[in-house]
């Protein structure tokens, strides 16, 4: 049997969810996470949800105190007093009490925010050769291992690998872009930050980024916040790719090219990336568009194939 992604795993629950088969995406969810490499505090937060959707209040506050008391994790205060698919557990004392905990956690992780960054290098690095660069962003409520394990396969072609990580916390291990601003100065910090400590050939540099992550990357080319020579946004969220129309001239300007992947059942992001496509095709920006047939809001599973390809195109002069 096929191993079932993080992405996926969260996909599919949810697609039962909003059809209100509640009992049948808690089971889903639960006998299927173990050993998926991604948000565990959010899979939690999935699992006590959807239990108490499924009218099992006691089973759904059983997962919140394992998340929050023995794992640790914690949820924004407001999500968790707000939320309509968690008011019947307002009446207990340990729903109380656990929120408490979570308010208090909250106001500490948001005290010591600040943007990671992980920088992975080729086993046989040589200092006198000039490497190139990948930086790929993580999506909204997601974080750097969740993105590494997508991208990683990037070390075997001697390629330096940057994976840096917003500041901005959600809740535990899931991190966001909400401010584009703020996500796209820290991106500069680790841009100039790598090209200072590394020996990077700068005419050779790749941004990538999922989702929101993709946002940011294609923002921060945007507004020359970093040189590169290409980009490979997968299921991009570019709300805004209108407002940024007039500046994509500086993407042909420039030479970049760029190569974008998306699922047609993506209904956060097919539309705006058909649009976006459309704008580098009537602007004459070299480009390759990859929809995957069924694909839902996540990486296709031959996504290293699809990796390699990209490189390729864009590394081509």
């Amino acid at each position: 049997m096929k191993k079932i992604t993080y992405t996926s795993l969260i996909n599919r629950t949810l697609e039962m969810y909003m059809k209100g088969d509640y009992l049948e995406a808690y089971n889903f969810i639960t006998e299927n996470y173990k050993g998926t490499k991604g948000n565990l505090a959010q899979i939690y937060n999935f699992r006590y949800v959807i239990a108490n959707k499924a009218g099992l209040e006691e089973l759904a506050l059983q997962i919140m105190s394992e998340a929050i008391v023995e794992k640790g994790f914690w949820y924004q205060y407001n999500y968790l007093i707000e939320d309509k698919d968690l008011k019947s557990l307002n009446k207990y004392k340990e729903f109380d009490e656990l929120v408490d905990i979570c308010k208090k956690r909250e106001l500490e992780a948001k005290r010591d925010e600040r943007p990671d960054l992980k920088i992975i290098v080729p086993d046989k690095i040589n200092e006198q050769y000039k490497h190139p660069l990948i930086i790929a962003l993580h999506g909204d409520q997601e974080n750097i291992e969740i993105t590494e394990d997508y991208w990683s396969s990037c070390i075997h072609k001697n390629y330096l690998l940057a994976f840096p990580q917003s500041s901005q916390i959600q809740f535990s291990e899931g991190y966001e872009w909400k401010d584009i601003e703020k996500g796209s100065q820290e991106l500069k910090e680790h841009y100039e930050s790598i090209l200072e400590k590394y020996n990077v050939d700068s005419d050779n540099i790749i941004i990538g980024g999922f989702s929101a992550g993709g946002r940011v990357a294609l923002y921060s080319i945007l507004k020359d916040i970093i040189q590169v020579k290409g980009f490979i946004l997968v299921a991009p969220w570019l709300p805004e790719i209108d407002e940024w129309a007039p500046s994509l001239d500086k993407i042909r300007e420039k030479g970049i090219k760029g190569y974008v992947i998306c699922g047609d059942k993506d209904d956060d992001c097919y539309e705006c990336t058909r649009r976006f496509t459309d704008l580098l095709s009537g602007k004459k920006i070299s480009y390759e568009l990859k929809i995957f047939k069924g694909l839902d809001h996540e990486y296709p599973d031959n996504f290293n194939e699809v990796l390699q390809s990209a490189i390729e195109f864009i590394s081509k002069s």
